[in-house]
């Protein structure tokens, strides 16, 4: 019913051909000019668990805290010989300080120049060298990151003096610089893809036009459905690597689409005598019904990310659905289109000493591998069973993270700022574990409610690895209670208001909640941090009279990879689920969706074993660039199982359908799989490789969760490529041999 409907579409499109093209045309203007503003509304927020634990402390610090919101900024000022205190070091803070007054974006400075001397050792370092200061500012986070880096270069050209480095840091300033990265990336990505992509399409179609095509194709689905992400950014938060997963999937899956529709099309002209009508209306019956299949599979596949809580990842999966929709519906119209404005002219340019006409005789070469793989089935079965496995061995240690300072490269001035900050304050102080006590009832200037707040601290300074604690008692050394009570209820004029400054960023506006800034040892995702994490949710535990959240970035991290952990099962068994019935209703068979299952979740096992070897262990890091974060992006594993799963079946049935459509003509099982082996592989071959190399591209020049990605999705597809389509597909089906087409209550052949 597909096909035939399919088929008249295609008629359909001959006829209106220029109407169709004029209307993509119109379409990619309007996707043009709203898709290149998307990158202001994207963010690199969205990663907190709705309702956990973190999610709830950084709620409480952002409506209690003026000073602690997600847009409160800190400057960090260094110089290698001159110390603060000194003339010019004071005329260097005086400076900074005048230049980011006079930007509209902010809304207060407060450095060491500001400070009064009893308070002016806390913005200090020990060794005198590295200042901070609190930036606070007027506008939300989504476009504080669009603005920072002309605010970092006008500050940096604002210090007359030689030797000073200004940074500004904050979680703004983090994403605005990975925003920053990942447009370069994108840009080198394509830089090093195109030429390969361009020599690959030259080589299998073998004409110049043909080869153009698909990346028309590409570059028309891309603009348009960057419009309709930015539709989207108005009223969701979007991530920063949408628009490379996006672009990713686009480029990849547009030119695997458009190879397979091409290749097709010229093999029906060949056989139409050159009627272009009844060309295109036979490619859109199968090369046309495969696209529509594939194109559903992946978003299918992708619709179960949706269902995970964290807005970052889901986002990612909204961005690779609607791609992936553009690239089919492209796909099944304005291709169609074109090839019947085109017609023959679609072997134009031929490329020299090449033939245009692909020659099959039947008994090719991979027409030869199957015969010898069929030979010995079992060999190579458990051969290739066993290089998986070998692969996959690494993945048992698998560890996942959030982002932390130490995706940046060691040249980008965030991470300048940070090395000059951990140096002077220690390596904890630039993410310190935020624990949050609300108290029900009282309020923390009442004495009872200073002497608990007292337990608390001292409690926290006991745990391993912690260097500080910084709260409300940290301004009060070697004072009781009662004091500190007197002092913030009767003698409140005792105090400075710059003691006032300070003391409201560890209580909260109606004093009924504390914040304690835990300094530790480590980064935010190291092991050191998360036993920390867990050490305090373990001993501050809510009661009765007060409620306890841990925030930061160690715990928001640990509560996301719990999310998304819980979460793989549920999508996991969603994807396996939709490709068994997809893959049932295609080759009425049982046996042939669980063998390909099977296969599926031995090639994404060999993908996660070597993603830990490079990025865990660090094999090939200085080939890929990247530095010792040591994790796994939290939403890698759970995407890459939705990708892989989607585009290897593809491959399936590709090649399955080739197969049954030579068993369906009376061949024996080994033949039809060894002719539809013969008769599908350079195709497939040729979709891999391509793939190979877009995907592979964002392994050297993305940002670390983008080369991570783009790393994974090349080894699958050339995993499943080689090892599964070429070696354990033939020797499966010739051990199966005709149970691989059984379905229950069909006659037999």
């Amino acid at each position: 019913m597909a096909e035939r409907a399919l088929k008249k579409l295609g008629n359909w499109l001959v006829t209106y051909k220029w109407g169709v093209i004029g209307f993509w045309l119109i379409l990619l203007t309007f996707g043009g000019y709203y898709g290149s503003q998307i990158g202001e509304h994207l963010t690199g927020g969205g990663w907190g668990v709705p309702g956990s634990d973190s999610n709830k402390a950084s709620e409480r610090l952002s409506e209690e805290f003026d000073s602690r919101d997600e847009t409160s900024l800190t400057l960090v000022m260094n110089h290698e010989t001159e110390q603060v205190g000194s003339a010019v070091y004071t005329k260097a803070i005086e400076q900074a300080s005048t230049s980011l007054q006079h930007e509209a974006e902010i809304d207060s400075v407060y450095t060491w120049n500001d400070a009064p001397e009893h308070l002016q050792d806390q913005f200090v370092s020990d060794d005198g060298h590295t200042s901070i200061a609190f930036i606070e500012l007027n506008i939300d986070e989504g476009f504080a990151q669009n603005v920072l880096a002309d605010i970092q270069e006008r500050l940096s050209n604002s210090i007359q003096m030689d030797g000073f480095e200004a940074t500004i840091l904050g979680a703004p300033a983090f994403w605005a610089e990975m925003n920053e990265l990942s447009q370069q990336g994108l840009e080198n990505a394509h830089l090093y893809a195109l030429p390969i992509i361009l020599i690959v399409l030259l080589v299998v179609f073998r004409s110049v036009v043909s080869s153009l095509m698909p990346l028309v194709l590409s570059s028309f689905s891309i603009v348009a459905s960057l419009g309709v992400l930015y539709w989207f950014s108005q009223w969701m938060e979007l991530s920063i690597f949408v628009l490379d997963a996006a672009l990713m999937l686009g480029i990849g899956v547009g030119i695997d689409f458009a190879l397979i529709f091409i290749k097709r099309f010229r093999e029906q002209l060949e056989q139409s005598s050159n009627q272009v009508a009844e060309a295109v209306a036979q490619t859109m019956g199968t090369a046309g019904h495969a696209i529509l299949f594939s194109a559903f599979t992946i978003i299918g596949a992708m619709s179960a990310i949706l269902l995970v809580d964290i807005a970052a990842v889901r986002s990612i999966a909204l961005g690779v659905i609607v791609v992936v929709f553009f690239l089919m519906v492209t796909s099944l119209t304005l291709l169609p289109a074109c090839l019947a404005l085109i017609g023959t002219r679609i072997n134009a340019w031929k490329i020299p000493f090449l033939s245009i006409r692909d020659v099959s005789t039947g008994k090719g070469k991979w027409y030869r591998l199957a015969h010898r793989v069929m030979k010995r089935p079992v060999v190579y079965l458990v051969a290739s069973i066993m290089l998986l496995l070998a692969m996959a061995v690494p993945a048992l240690e698998l560890e996942v993270s959030t982002p932390d300072s130490r995706m940046l490269p060691e040249q980008t001035q965030v991470r300048h700022g940070l090395a000059h900050l951990e140096e002077g304050f220690g390596v904890g102080f630039a993410s310190p574990i935020q624990v949050v006590v609300a108290m029900k009832n009282k309020t923390f200037t009442d004495t009872q409610t200073l002497e608990k707040l007292s337990m608390f601290h001292d409690e926290l300074e006991m745990i391993p690895n912690v260097e500080e604690v910084s709260s409300l008692l940290s301004f009060f050394p070697n004072l009781e209670a009662s004091e500190i009570h007197s002092l913030l209820t009767e003698h409140q004029q005792a105090l400075h208001e710059d003691d006032w400054m300070l003391i409201n960023r560890h209580v909260s506006k109606n004093d009924q909640i504390a914040v304690f800034d835990v300094i530790t040892t480590d980064h935010s995702s190291s092991d050191t941090n998360r036993a920390i994490v867990q050490d305090i949710r373990d001993r501050l535990a809510t009661s009765e009279d007060y409620e306890v959240y841990v925030g930061g970035e160690t715990a928001e991290g640990m509560d996301t990879s719990q999310s998304l952990n819980e979460s793989l099962p549920m999508v996991l068994a969603f994807t396996l689920l939709l490709l068994f019935l997809v893959l049932v209703v295609t080759f009425r068979s049982l046996l042939l969706p669980l063998k390909a299952i099977v296969l599926n979740v031995l090639s994404l096992g060999a993908t996660y074993g070597i993603l830990v070897v490079v990025f865990q262990w660090g094999v090939g890091s200085t080939i890929f660039g990247f530095g010792e974060f040591g994790f796994i992006q939290s939403f890698i594993p759970i995407l890459l199982l939705g990708l892989l799963f989607s585009l290897s079946t593809d491959y399936e049935v590709f090649l399955l359908s080739r197969v049954q459509e030579e068993y369906q003509k009376g061949m024996s099982n080994e033949e039809s799989v060894a002719i539809g082996l013969e008769k599908t592989a350079p195709m497939i071959s040729g979709a891999a490789l391509i793939m190979v190399v877009v995907f592979g591209s964002f392994a050297f020049a993305g940002v670390l969760p983008m080369q991570q990605l783009g790393l994974g999705m090349a080894l699958a597809i050339a995993l499943d490529a080689t090892i599964v389509r070429l070696f354990l597909v033939p020797a499966t089906m010739k051990l199966l041999g005709n149970w691989n087409w059984w379905f229950p209550f069909t006659k037999k052949r």
